[in-house]
């Protein structure tokens, strides 16, 4: 799964947070938002440090 991907699936699982009425739906939906978040920028800081010349 790319960057992008892990990113729109993020987007998706907070507009379904934003949606739900239930309370423990919303926060669950919101953990997995934040896990997908946390992946894409996870992504993003190991492809900077792959880059040549950066950190030299």
């Amino acid at each position: 799964m790319d960057e992008d991907t892990l990113r729109d699936r993020a987007d998706a699982w907070r507009r379904r947070a934003a949606e739900t009425h239930d309370r423990r739906e919303r926060e669950a939906n919101l953990l997995i938002a934040a896990h997908y978040a946390a992946l894409a920028d996870l992504m993003a800081a190991r492809s900077s440090r792959a880059l040549p010349g950066m950190g030299d």
